[in-house]
């Protein structure tokens, strides 16, 4: 048996290593570069091509490099095939921490100095406190609950909304189309963390941000096909959005004729929110490779169906 990378992050040497240090008896092999197709049981992927997983007959697992499938074409893979995702602790940190930073930078008018600084002009502006402002998370699941119990624990007043009401300590829970416009319409602060699904695509757009109040601030840290981007263009030419603060995009890199590059009110990071820690992810992909030999439940196995 052997296990097969099927990765487009460059960082295949990277698993590769770790996964050995653990299963130093299994041969890990990186995609195009298989020996033997028919001995792959388990493949560890990131961003494959549509038809990956028809490359091995004998594929059993299908082990997501990170906490997302939707980039797995999960609509294709055959049933009898199951599907994992990655979820680590070190993911969930690294969003609340990304998502507070933004949050402060808009808070405390950081940009706006940033301006007034380059033309020399001493200029008080009024900033928001954390207790006077309202955080609606898009997603309640494992990260996006992590980052709402957060920003709750800090003193934030924060909304959430997601498929299946959800019972999280400081955070006010919201389901269904109706519940989307009771989150949004006193908040302060859109942040997605949904999963990306047929239902969820294109969410971000002109209807949802009618429904928020002038000025509200987005941060879209769940995938760029969540967002409308002329939408969200126009809702700021309009101040319906104040900013953005996008770390993904329909296209990455983003290319080098998109208007967001030209905007002032939207600020880009390039997908880094939260990059999958090897070292520590490894563990999950070395005990579902385990499990799976010994016929056990999966770790973080996913729903096809329902895309997450």
């Amino acid at each position: 048996m052997s296990i097969a990378l099927v990765l487009s992050s460059g960082r295949a040497e990277e698993w590769k290593f770790e996964i050995n240090k653990h299963l130093p008896e299994i041969n890990v092999e990186i995609y195009p570069e298989i020996e033997n197709n028919e001995e792959i049981e388990l493949a560890l992927c990131w961003k494959p091509e549509a038809d990956y997983y028809t490359h091995f007959p004998n594929l059993k697992v299908i082990q997501s490099g990170g906490a997302g499938i939707d980039h797995l074409f999960p609509e294709s893979i055959p049933s009898h095939i199951q599907t994992c995702r990655i979820v680590d602790p070190m993911l969930k940190s690294d969003m609340f921490e990304h998502v507070l930073t933004c949050l402060m930078h808009s808070m405390k008018n950081f940009s706006a100095y940033a301006i007034e600084k380059a033309k020399q002009h001493w200029q008080p502006l009024v900033y928001k406190s954390i207790g006077q402002t309202c955080v609606t998370i898009l997603g309640l699941g494992e990260i996006g609950g992590y980052v709402a119990e957060r920003l709750a624990q800090l003193g934030f007043k924060v909304n959430g909304w997601s498929n299946s009401a959800k019972n999280l300590k400081g955070v006010n829970s919201f389901t269904g189309i109706a519940g989307l416009g009771l989150a949004v319409e006193k908040t302060d602060f859109i942040v997605n963390v949904l999963p990306l699904t047929d239902a969820t695509r294109g969410i971000l757009n002109h209807d949802l941000f009618s429904l928020c109040p002038k000025g509200t601030v987005l941060l879209n840290v769940g995938r760029g096909e969540h967002l409308v981007d002329e939408d969200l263009l126009e809702a700021i030419a309009e101040k319906q959005i104040a900013n953005a603060y996008l770390d993904v995009f329909h296209q990455e890199p983003l290319a080098q004729d998109h208007p967001f590059w030209n905007c002032s009110s939207v600020f880009i990071t390039p997908h880094v929110a939260s990059r999958t820690n090897i070292s520590s992810s490894v563990l999950q992909v070395v005990d579902n490779y385990r499990r799976m030999t010994e016929g056990r439940p999966l770790l973080n196995e996913v729903s096809l169906e329902k895309g997450y």
